[in-house]
C-alpha cells in the first residue's frame, strides 16, 4: 500500500462509517422519543401512505361510532315522549269506556270530559314542543303529516347503502288529529241530544283512540328495531376500530426494545469509529520518518 500525504483514504472511510452510525443512532433516538418509526416520508414512503390511509378509516370509524350513539339517544328521546303520549291516549280510552257505561251523572261525565280534554291538550303540547337538541321530534315548524325521514351516517364512506341508516315513520307529525286520523278530534262525553247519539259518538271516539294507540305502538316498534340495529353497528364499528388501530400500530409504531438495542449498538460503533479516526488521521505522519 502506497504511503501518501494528500489523500488519507483510511480517514475518509472511517469518517463515512462514523457518519452512518451517528445517523443510525440519531434515528433510533428519534423513534424512541416519538414512539413512531415513521417520522417523515423518507423513513418509509410506502408505509406512510398506508398508515395515513388507515388513519383516515380509523378516525372516520370513531366519528361514525359517535353518530350511531347519537342516533340511539335521538330514538330514546323520541320513544320517551311517545310513551307519555300513549299513556295519555290509554287513559282517555279508559275514560271513554267508563263514560259508555250507563248510570253516570252529568257531573261525573263532565269531570271525565275535562280530564280527557286536558290530556289531549298535553299530547298536542308534547307533539309541538318535543325536541332533541334543536331538532323538532314530532312537530314545530319543520314537520307535517308526511313521511319524515332522518338519515344517520354510521359508516366511513359515501356509499349510502352501506354507510347510512334511514329512519322513517318515527318522526312524522304526532298531534292528536294526525294520530287519530280525525281533524279537530276532541273528546266529548256530554251535550249529546240523546243517549244513542252519545253512545255512537263515543264508539267512534274509541276507534279513533285505538288508531292513535296503534300508530304510536308502530312507531315505538320501529324505534326498538332501529335501536337494535344501531347497537349492532356500534359493535361492528368498535371491532373495526380495534383492528384498524392494531394494523396501523404495526406499520408506524416503534418497537422501543429494538430501537434501544439499535441505539446502544450504534453508540458503541460511534465510539469505536471516533477512536479509530484519531489513529487514521495519524497515518500520514509515517511519511516523515522516510524523509
Amino acid at each position: 500500500m502506497a504511503i501518501v500525504v494528500n489523500t488519507n483514504v483510511q480517514s475518509i472511510q472511517v469518517q463515512n462509517n462514523l457518519n452512518k452510525v451517528t445517523d443510525a443512532m440519531n434515528t433510533a433516538m428519534e423513534r424512541m422519543t416519538t414512539g413512531s418509526k415513521i417520522n417523515s416520508a423518507a423513513d418509509d414512503a410506502a408505509g406512510l401512505v398506508i398508515s395515513k390511509g388507515i388513519e383516515v378509516q380509523t378516525r372516520g370509524t370513531s366519528v361514525a361510532n359517535d353518530n350511531a350513539q347519537s342516533g340511539i339517544n335521538l330514538l330514546q328521546t323520541a320513544e320517551g315522549n311517545l310513551a307519555v303520549m300513549q299513556d295519555n291516549f290509554m287513559r282517555i280510552r279508559d275514560l271513554t269506556l267508563q263514560a259508555m257505561n250507563g248510570g253516570q251523572t252529568d257531573e261525573q261525565l263532565q269531570a271525565m270530559q275535562e280530564e280527557a280534554q286536558a290530556r289531549l291538550a298535553e299530547i298536542d303540547r308534547i307533539a309541538t314542543g318535543a325536541k332533541y337538541n334543536t331538532f323538532d321530534l314530532f312537530g314545530g315548524d319543520t314537520h307535517d303529516g308526511k313521511d319524515e325521514k332522518v338519515t344517520l351516517q354510521i359508516g366511513t364512506g359515501s356509499e349510502g347503502s352501506t354507510n347510512t341508516i334511514e329512519i322513517s315513520g318515527v318522526f312524522n307529525d304526532a298531534h292528536v288529529s294526525t294520530l287519530t286520523g280525525k281533524a279537530g278530534f276532541t273528546s266529548k262525553f256530554t251535550g249529546h241530544a240523546d243517549s244513542a247519539t252519545a253512545l255512537t259518538a263515543m264508539q267512534e271516539q274509541l276507534d279513533a283512540l285505538d288508531e292513535a294507540i296503534t300508530e304510536i305502538s308502530t312507531r315505538r316498534g320501529t324505534i326498538g328495531s332501529t335501536s337494535n340495529r344501531l347497537d349492532s353497528a356500534i359493535e361492528q364499528l368498535n371491532t373495526q376500530y380495534e383492528n384498524l388501530s392494531a394494523a396501523n400500530s404495526r406499520i408506524k409504531d416503534a418497537d422501543i426494545a429494538t430501537e434501544s438495542s439499535n441505539y446502544i449498538q450504534n453508540q458503541i460503533l460511534q465510539q469505536a469509529s471516533a477512536s479509530l479516526l484519531v489513529q487514521a488521521n495519524q497515518q500520514p505522519n509515517i511519511a516523515l520518518s522516510l524523509i
